[in-house]
C-alpha cells in the first residue's frame, strides 16, 4: 500500500505530467498543433503591392468563383473558400511552402487564416486589408466573360470549349467538340493549349473548378477567355430545352 499513491480530486484522478509516455506527449503536442489558430497579418494596399512584385510570391484569392470573375487582381489563382477549398488549394498549389498573398471577404479572414495554418500552408504572408474593393480604388482589375449556358449557346465564334472535368467524368458525356484537360496543378495546367488568339470557353460539372482553371489561364497570359456558368449541368439543361 505504501508504493501505492492515488489522489482522487472531486472525483477525478491527478496525473503527474512527469508519468506521462514520451508517445502520450507527442499525441497531446500533435492535436493542439492541429486546433492552433494563425493570425495572418492584415496588408495595407502599398506592403501588398510591393511583395506581390516579388517572382515567387502567388496571390490567392478565396472570394467565391463568380465574384472573382467579376473583378481580380491581375494575376490571382482563385480557389473559393466556400466550396471543396481544401481539395483544390492542395491540387494546385502542392507546394505548402509556397509564398501566399490572400484576398478573402472580410467576415471570411479568420475562417481562412485558420483552414491554412490547418492544411500546414506555412508561407502565407498577410491578408490584403479592405480586399479586392480597397484594391479597386487605386489599382486596375481584370476581369472575364462569365457566360450562361444560353449565351455559349448563340455565340458566333466557335473558338475553343475547353472541359476541366476528370477524364471519367469527361468519358460519361461532354459537348461536341469539347477538348478534355483536367484541372491539374498550377505549374503544368494549360501547357497543351495554344495562345492562337481563339476564344476559350472553359467549364467543369458545375462552376467551382472552372473559375479555378481560368484563373489560371489568365495568369499564363490567355487573353480571350470566358467562362461558362454553371458547367455541363447547366449546358445539359440548356441542350434539353432546345
Amino acid at each position: 500500500m505504501n508504493r501505492i499513491l492515488v489522489a482522487a480530486l472531486i472525483g477525478g484522478v491527478f496525473i503527474c505530467p512527469g508519468a506521462l509516455s514520451a508517445n502520450a506527449k507527442s499525441n497531446l503536442q500533435q492535436k493542439e498543433s492541429h486546433y492552433t489558430t494563425a493570425d495572418l497579418p492584415l496588408l495595407a494596399l502599398k506592403q501588398f503591392k510591393k511583395l506581390r512584385k516579388q517572382h515567387d510570391v502567388m496571390v490567392l484569392d478565396t472570394r467565391s468563383g463568380d465574384d472573382f470573375l467579376k473583378a481580380f487582381i491581375p494575376g490571382s489563382i482563385n480557389v473559393g473558400f466556400k466550396g471543396p477549398f481544401d481539395t483544390f488549394l492542395k491540387q494546385v498549389v502542392p507546394d505548402k511552402n509556397q509564398k501566399l498573398l490572400i484576398v478573402a471577404e472580410e467576415q471570411d479572414r479568420t475562417a481562412v487564416a485558420e483552414r491554412l495554418a490547418q492544411l500546414g500552408y506555412t508561407g502565407a504572408i498577410g491578408i490584403l486589408d479592405g480586399g479586392i474593393d480597397h484594391w479597386k480604388e487605386r489599382e486596375p482589375v481584370d476581369a472575364v466573360t462569365n457566360l450562361s449556358a444560353g449565351r455559349f449557346g448563340e455565340r458566333s465564334d466557335p473558338g475553343h470549349i475547353v472541359d476541366v472535368r476528370t477524364v471519367k467524368e469527361f468519358d460519361k458525356g461532354h459537348i461536341d467538340n469539347a477538348m478534355n484537360i483536367p484541372l491539374t496543378d498550377f505549374i503544368n495546367f494549360g501547357k497543351t493549349l495554344e495562345k492562337d488568339n481563339k476564344p476559350l470557353y472553359v467549364h467543369c460539372q458545375s462552376g467551382y473548378r472552372s473559375a479555378v482553371a481560368v484563373s489560371i489561364l489568365r495568369a499564363k497570359g490567355f487573353k480571350n477567355v470566358c467562362n461558362i456558368q454553371g458547367g455541363y449541368k447547366a449546358l445539359k439543361d440548356e441542350i434539353k430545352e432546345n
